[in-house]
């Protein structure tokens, strides 16, 4: 199964070490591979359709001190639909007016045809990416800004009924995290604020002080597909969109 990263602090942070225990899902999930950040509502997209574990240019941005921003959008890919290629890796991005957004989903839905013809076209060959273009062109023919969060939560819930899908998005703002109704690979967050803790990765032998370094007044949230420390992690409720701005839940869900 593909699986999803998301970071939403109130300041800028590196996605390390969140990003180092990310990388070790490419073992199962090994067709590519990428991470967006956010400066203001401008955003800066890595990707490779190669296996994470096995990229030099993931290995740089591991240790590239300056890759810091509020919020971050990672995927690793296990391709289900669409060949292996640049276009077909997450995150996608689109314009939307004077915002940028970063898209990036697992699991698989079918739309109907009419949404071949949305607004907004995708470039490659998934279904990821046509949802995420049938997304933005019901919320640009709304005229949103994503601000009417109820309303997102029932528009991506009735994407829901066309297959399985959780999803990570962002304008640059706010983090969106929307868990599939039927609890299909399952979505996890952990919240983190001082006194900030040790924690240990489970993919690895490897502990880090969550502390270190850090501003006291810092605070956020790591969103991932499976929990990827022994931190007290918590499982998204089903059919539900949590939205994160500034390292706070805004919004919980369950319109």
């Amino acid at each position: 199964m593909c699986e999803l990263l998301g970071l939403n602090f109130n300041h800028p942070v590196r996605c390390f070490p969140s990003f180092r225990g990310f990388r070790h899902r490419s073992v199962d999930n090994p067709h590519g591979w990428g991470v967006a950040r956010f400066d203001g509502h401008a955003c800066q997209v890595f990707k490779e359709p190669v296996p994470a574990s096995d990229s030099p240019l993931a290995d740089f941005l591991h240790g590239y001190s300056a890759f810091v921003s509020q919020t971050f959008i990672g995927h690793v890919r296990r391709a289900t639909r669409g060949e292996l290629s640049l276009g077909n890796t997450h995150p996608f991005v689109r314009s939307l007016g004077a915002l940028e957004v970063a898209f990036a989903h697992n699991g698989t839905v079918r739309l109907p045809d009419s949404d071949l013809a949305a607004r907004f076209r995708p470039s490659g060959g998934t279904d990821s990416e046509l949802l995420f273009c049938s997304l933005l062109t019901r919320i640009a023919e709304r005229g949103s800004d994503f601000s009417d969060f109820a309303w997102v939560e029932r528009l991506l819930g009735e994407f829901n009924q066309c297959g399985t899908m959780n999803v990570l998005f962002s304008e640059g703002k706010r983090l969106y995290c929307y868990r599939d109704k039927t609890g299909h690979n399952s979505l996890w967050m952990v919240e983190r604020s001082a006194p900030f803790a040790r924690a240990r990765l489970l993919d690895e032998d490897w502990e880090v002080d969550c502390g270190s370094g850090k501003n006291p007044e810092e605070r956020g949230c790591v969103i991932a597909t499976r929990p990827l420390t022994d931190e007290p992690w918590e499982e998204l409720p089903c059919g539900h969109l949590r939205v994160i701005a500034d390292g706070v839940v805004q919004y919980a869900g369950g319109c």
